[in-house]
């Protein structure tokens, strides 16, 4: 027996309103998971790059390398205030017109700027000193893009093994240290590789894979001695680091960063696995 067009018109009806609650729970399921988890970001954005940059120096040698990559949890606060200086002026873009040069004293290879700073010369030999001079307002601008606030106190800081720097009236003056000291022993390689970014709200969370191998052996944060036995019998130095030794060797970070005006300033970082 066949179905009245009346009856036929109410089982479409039927059909579209369900359809149509299925939809709208659809759509409310995706809004609460982009609430929770946050909009997934390009890896490649500027605004994600940008805030990476904040986390570390690819160079291990500037700044005591990358010390937020720990065994535990790193704010603010768990970095020396000299460190996050040198973070900020190591993401400055100087050129040539921040050079400054000048002439040893009688007595010493040495060049003095006022009474308490002291560089050796070039090369530990040459008749001058070639030093950086940057205005200590530069530095603070990056170091507030970068941490969200200002310099409390301007202190000296360790570039790296042979490069320090001073302060001196509004000034920092960076060159060659009159002695130092390095470390004798197998050198560190860092690798390092973003996951995935999210954005929600006000804050920015980005993922990455460490990993800091040294002689052949796989250290889980760059600060720690807790080492990944697994990963050290797997390692080949003659072959390429790959994403995916990465992903399954490494250990996976959790980058914390809040919104302030167009861009975002590091808040922590720590292991997330």
């Amino acid at each position: 027996m066949k179905k009245s067009n009346s009856e036929s018109k109410k089982t479409n009806k039927k059909k579209v309103i369900i359809g149509l609650i299925i939809l709208m729970l659809v759509i409310i399921l995706v809004v609460i998971v982009v609430l929770i988890n946050g909009k997934s970001l390009n890896i490649e954005d500027e605004i994600v790059t940008n805030a990476y940059n904040y986390v570390g120096n690819n160079d291990l040698g500037v700044c005591a390398g990358l010390a937020i990559y720990a065994d535990e949890e790193v704010e603010y606060d768990d970095l020396e205030n000299a460190m996050r200086i040198c973070n900020a002026y190591s993401l400055l873009d100087l050129d040539e017109t921040s050079m400054i040069k000048i002439d040893k004293t009688q007595k010493n290879n040495t060049c003095s700027i006022g009474e308490n700073i002291t560089f050796a010369t070039d090369n530990y030999e040459d008749d001058i000193c070639t030093v950086t001079k940057v205005s200590s307002d530069e530095i603070n601008n990056k170091y507030k893009e970068m941490y969200g606030k200002s310099i409390e106190t301007y202190e000296q800081f360790q570039y790296n093994d042979a490069t320090i720097c001073y302060y001196e009236d509004g000034f920092y003056y960076c060159g060659l240290a009159e002695s130092y000291t390095t470390t004798i022993g197998g050198e560190p390689h860092t690798y390092r590789s973003i996951k995935n970014a999210t954005e929600s709200n006000d804050e920015l969370i980005i993922y990455d894979y460490f990993l800091k191998i040294v002689n052949d052996k796989c250290y889980t944060s760059f600060t720690g001695d807790k080492t990944n036995d697994t990963c050290s019998e797997n390692f080949n130095e003659e072959e390429d680091m790959t994403y995916n030794f990465l992903k399954e060797y490494g250990t996976l970070y959790k980058h914390t960063f809040k919104k302030t005006g167009d861009s975002y300033y590091w808040v922590k970082s720590e292991p997330a696995n």
